[in-house]
């Protein structure tokens, strides 16, 4: 295709959930940004932030602009992305930006002043993310039970985005609850979903584990989804910990809450100590990758961005409350890591709009 001429639809009809993981990576760094700013008064990286944040939303909507264009003109396709073991769990990414967003409006727009309704903003991506999001997680498990082309092989990292779906959606009404909207009826809503987010997070994660253990590595172009691995333990410490506080705030169920706090706490050390033995591994197959293979550059790169991001979200409510003022370098350190792969991400998927590159349907994965 990129010998030939590129019309607006040959765009369209490449228009896949893939792209929309850019929105998702962009809000999260704009979310750590604010936080570093927050703690370090680095007066230019909240403006940065809001940037970034106005970028998330751009990219996003620009995606649904194009994807409903693509759901009207090439439904064929979309059916196949759907009934595809990989590609279907990308759409989980476009409820995933959405929700992202909802947090990115509380955390950087709204301290900023940026966004002069951000309850009617908010209210908007929130529906987005809640009753179009809630589909995927069934419809995609019904796709691909009832598909005979399934394989325990195609139990990859990307089968991770439909839990990590739930809870960013979580600590997104956390968040919004924080502030007021709907803090009688998200409590109720958050306990159901992330109970639902952690029984199938552990089942994919069955999945995945014994499909390394059993077979060989896949392509090297969607080695950088092993990093989503990482994203469920991160967004899972917020959630559960955005909703202790949604709890201090205002406890409808009339809980203890000490044993809450300290059952939170608990839970959170066990899911990241088990993040950083995964971590390690993620590191060790990526070089592997890189010596033995090398990792071409696809969309999924973006995949890179989001659990760095989400990582130093998550240290934000283990270093930072606890005043854990000798690991202020690591912070830093992060935060710097996430935001170079921001620009070199960003970068490469500029060369590839031009070169028209990132317009060819990818290779289906093995």
């Amino acid at each position: 295709m990129t010998q030939e001429k590129i019309w607006f639809w040959d765009i369209v009809k490449t228009m896949e959930p893939r792209w929309v993981m850019s929105s998702m990576a962009t809000g999260a760094v704009s979310i750590l940004t604010m936080i570093i700013w927050a703690k370090f008064n680095l007066m230019f990286l909240k403006y940065f932030a809001g940037i970034l944040s106005f970028l998330a939303i751009i990219f996003f909507v620009l995606f649904i602009i194009l994807f409903i264009l693509r759901i009207i003109k090439f439904p064929g396709e979309v059916k196949k992305d759907l009934s595809h073991p990989i590609a279907a769990n990308f759409f989980a990414g476009i409820f995933i930006s959405a929700a992202i967003i909802v947090a990115a409006i509380w955390n950087v727009l709204e301290p900023l002043w940026w966004c002069h309704n951000a309850v009617l903003v908010s209210k908007i991506f929130y529906i987005i993310a809640l009753i179009l999001g809630t589909i995927i997680p069934v419809l995609v498990p019904f796709m691909l039970t009832i598909s005979e082309k399934v394989d325990s092989k195609h139990a990859i990292w990307i089968w991770f985005l439909p839990p990590v779906w739930i809870f960013v959606l979580v600590f997104a009404w956390n968040f919004m609850a924080l502030h007021g909207i709907w803090q009688n009826f998200i409590p109720f809503i958050s306990i159901f979903y992330m109970w639902m987010a952690f029984i199938l997070y552990f089942l994919v994660l069955s999945m995945v584990y014994s499909r390394l253990k059993f077979h060989s590595l896949p392509a090297p172009e969607v080695a950088p989804s092993f990093v989503i691995g990482l994203a469920p333990i991160w967004v899972s410490i917020v959630a559960l910990n955005t909703f202790d506080l949604v709890l201090k705030k205002n406890n409808i169920f009339n809980w203890d809450l000490n044993f809450i706090h300290s059952f939170v706490s608990l839970f959170s050390s066990m899911l990241a100590w088990f993040g950083f033995w995964w971590f390690i591994l993620t590191i060790l197959i990526l070089w592997y990758y890189l010596v033995k293979k090398s990792i071409p550059y696809t969309l999924g790169w973006w995949a890179l961005v989001f659990p760095v991001a989400a990582f130093w979200i998550w240290l934000k409510f283990i270093v930072l409350d606890l005043s854990c003022t000798w690991l202020c370098p690591v912070i830093l350190f992060i935060w710097w890591l996430s935001l170079v792969l921001w620009f070199i991400v960003f970068y490469k998927t500029l060369v590839w709009i031009i070169t028209k590159k990132a317009f060819e349907r990818p290779k289906v994965v093995k």
